[in-house]
């Protein structure tokens, strides 16, 4: 307010003057001396008279002799004095809670938390908000299903879902700040923040200080979902067409090659075909490439699926969740707990080599352990992982991706929507690319573990020709 005043000041919104009246000098500024008499200078050149309770003072403009000035100087100094005061002490408190909380005391340190927390009971405690706490949850569960944070809250807003606050809607900004707090997981970042200043992070998180509202196997899926996207085109309906998307590129320049729909067309014999087609970006924008073959998407989806989908997708993509879910879930878990000790030992390490400090030496000796344990645990976890999804016979895999396969275009758009998304999540994760040949009759396809699957057209025994694909292992130089 108060700089809303001195605003309407300058703007000359009182030229008869006006008078300012404050029960303390120190209810205006708890700045420097200095500060505190250029602006009371300024204020009263500008014809405010600033009075005060205490003391019944005025201060306007010509008042300011010797005594005054040493005056206001005094009282300004000794009111930044007990500022600076109250803020060390209060420092001094925060520091002593981190410490406590640090050393496993269940302590609240604020009743400021995340939407989806409350502070109730007496000591004071953090509980989960059902309704809230849920809200969270769906949304990593659809970011997983592969739902862009657009996409999500635009649903949340359609369905009216109501807002954690008091915005009219659900903004993606605030689902992609969800999707990266580690809040959800229960951990507390402390810091600090001097006035005016930005806010400073102080020692290490601090596990178990809220409780947790997603496991640590779904905060994980949903990072790794989120880094998928930003590789690749994902959204609803139509939008998730291109399955290869991302991972094609021209065999003649390199460009990628990108998706054009025309959709169902109907041709002058009366036949319905499916124009849609994958072409090089460069020709297409005219920016040097001149093999200008477009490759039928619907024929090349199914020449490609039928070489790689049998090794893409894995007995881990139809495992029953209810077998496999607490091994996943302690898997990530320790796999991020990992990473943080990881992160501890490398800057124990740095101190080490600073200091020299035997203290450091055994800090840094005990993350090396903690490190090397976690390894032994993670390696553990996922050969029982392994055995606990089991492994089906050849014919039960291919039985089941025959089912996936037909829903690929299923007219309902959720079923279809999750087909595709899962589809696609298991071909990025075993190719690394697809080359589209300048002969249009064949792709060569490179996958992560270093091997070659050539599809091209080969002629049937019956005289029809179709698309075949033959594997290399290792590919060729």
């Amino acid at each position: 307010m108060l700089g809303g005043f001195v605003d309407a000041v300058e703007n000359g919104e009182y030229p008869a003057g006006i008078a300012l009246l404050v029960e303390k000098l120190d209810r205006l500024s708890r700045e420097e001396p200095g500060r505190v008499f250029l602006w009371m200078m300024r204020m009263t050149e500008a014809g405010v008279t600033i009075a005060t309770v205490d003391g019944d003072r005025r201060y306007a403009r010509g008042t300011f002799d010797m005594a005054t000035i040493i005056e206001v100087v005094v009282k300004a100094q000794l009111s930044h004095e007990e500022s600076a005061k109250k803020a060390s002490r209060l420092a001094a408190a925060w520091a002593a809670k981190r410490a406590k909380v640090a050393d496993g005391q269940q302590l609240v340190m604020t009743r400021r938390a995340p939407a989806w927390l409350a502070v109730e009971g007496t000591p004071p405690r953090f509980v989960l908000i059902d309704d809230r706490a849920a809200i969270v949850r769906r949304i990593y569960e659809e970011t997983v299903a592969g739902l862009g944070k657009h996409t999500i809250a635009r649903r949340l807003n359609a369905e009216g879902v109501p807002t954690f606050g008091r915005a009219s809607g659900w903004h993606s900004s605030y689902i992609q700040k969800i999707l990266t707090t580690a809040t959800v997981l229960g951990a507390m970042q402390p810091g600090s923040k001097a006035r005016g200043e930005a806010r400073t992070l102080v020692g290490d998180p601090i596990e178990g200080y809220y409780p947790a509202v997603v496991d640590a196997d779904l905060h994980a899926s949903a990072a790794a979902a989120m880094a998928g996207r930003s590789r690749r085109v994902a959204g609803k309906g139509r939008s998730l067409v291109n399955l290869f998307s991302g991972l094609g590129h021209c065999g003649a320049c390199g460009s990628k090659m990108t998706f054009r729909g025309k959709g169902l067309k109907q041709r002058a014999n009366g036949a319905w075909v499916q124009e849609d087609y994958l072409i090089c970006d460069s020709y297409q924008r005219g920016r040097g490439c001149i093999i200008g073959n477009h490759f039928n998407y619907a024929v090349w989806q199914t020449g490609i699926l039928d070489a790689i989908l049998h090794d893409a997708m894995q007995d881990r993509h139809f495992a029953s969740r209810g077998e496999v879910r607490p091994l996943e879930v302690e898997l990530a878990e320790r796999v991020r707990q990992r990473a943080a000790s990881s992160t501890k030992q490398e800057t124990a390490l740095k101190l080490l080599v600073e200091t020299d400090r035997p203290e450091v030496k055994a800090m840094w000796l005990r993350l090396v352990a903690e490190v090397d344990a976690q390894d032994k645990a993670i390696v553990d976890l996922r050969d029982r992982l392994v055995a606990a999804r089991g492994a089906v016979s050849p014919d039960e895999h291919r039985r089941r991706i025959r089912v996936m396969r037909s829903r690929l275009d299923d007219p309902d758009e959720e079923v279809r929507f999750a087909t595709r998304s899962a589809i696609m999540a298991a071909v990025h994760e075993l190719v690394e690319s697809i080359e589209f040949k300048t002969n249009p009759d064949g792709v060569d396809i490179r996958t992560k573990q270093d091997e070659l699957v050539v599809v091209g057209w080969e002629e049937h025994a019956d005289g029809q020709a179709g698309l075949g694909s033959v594997k290399v292992t290792p590919p060729p130089a």
